[in-house]
């Protein structure tokens, strides 16, 4: 693996650090609260990407600069098109949308370990991409909305998809519908949060949680995540398959021979 390889991208909207096999993926708008404008969105696709693919780590946090973890899209965006007839909002949103979902498929097959720092508002997209972590880990002072219903848009970015296998359909449906605005312990009441944390120590619990989850086997770590990942949408026969195939596998691994 070339050095080029192991280097993160360079990027304008967010931030990649890597700290041993730890590393931290920062959305940097914090005067837009981190909202996704339709540079982040394109530069997602980059970034995840490599964050599936290419990255020598272990374990990786994601969390957001200043006050906010992502207010969700950027409504500058949508402005336009509603102030302008001449302007196609719908197939803008719909190209932007194709857009964050493929980076959306790619975070999803990151092989390791990924940990939602949740350091304040997480809003519409900002939500599900929060969702789409293995672990989320707030500050007492996070907020969690779903948004969409505010603005009379539909939900995307996965959360339709995320939300009912987290906390079952039904549930699910009566969030989406109320759209409340969550206290980070009313959302770990609802089991959307794993840890909620006094602000302060936010960032070195998200660490510590980080380098716990690395200590694990790979292997485990990447056939855990898949089997999870495929077993709602899979047969009984069709898992045991990748099953079987996952545990025989771990037999040439070092990590089970050491």
């Amino acid at each position: 693996m070339t050095t080029e390889t192991l280097s993160p991208p360079e990027l304008n909207t967010m931030r990649i650090e890597i700290y041993g096999e730890i590393g931290t993926l920062t959305l940097d708008r914090p005067k837009a609260l981190n909202a996704m404008s339709p540079e982040m969105i394109g530069e997602m696709t980059v970034a995840f990407a490599w964050l599936a693919d290419r990255a020598p780590l272990r374990a990786l946090i994601v969390t957001g600069e200043g006050r906010a973890f992502s207010s969700g899209g950027d409504v500058t965006w949508f402005r336009k098109g509603v102030e302008s007839d001449e302007y196609d909002l719908p197939a803008d949103v719909r190209r932007g949308a194709e857009t964050l979902h493929q980076a959306i498929v790619d975070f999803q097959r990151i092989p390791y370990p990924v940990i939602a720092a949740v350091n304040g508002v997480a809003a519409g997209a900002g939500f599900s991409l929060a969702l789409n972590c293995d672990l989320r880990m707030a500050s007492a002072d996070a907020l969690f909305v779903v948004a969409y219903g505010r603005i009379g848009a539909s939900p995307d970015g996965g959360m339709t998809y995320l939300l009912p296998r987290i906390v079952s359909p039904a549930r699910a449906r009566r969030i989406l519908l109320e759209d409340p605005m969550m206290s980070a312990e009313q959302a770990a009441d609802e089991g959307l949060v794993d840890y909620v944390v006094p602000a302060d120590r936010l960032a070195e619990e998200a660490r510590a949680k980080a380098e716990e989850l690395a200590a694990k086997a790979p292997h485990y770590v990447r056939m855990s995540k898949l089997l999870i990942g495929q077993s709602l949408d899979n047969s009984l026969t069709e898992q045991l398959q990748i099953e079987r195939h996952g545990i025989a596998d771990s037999m040439a691994t070092e990590d089970l021979r050491a």
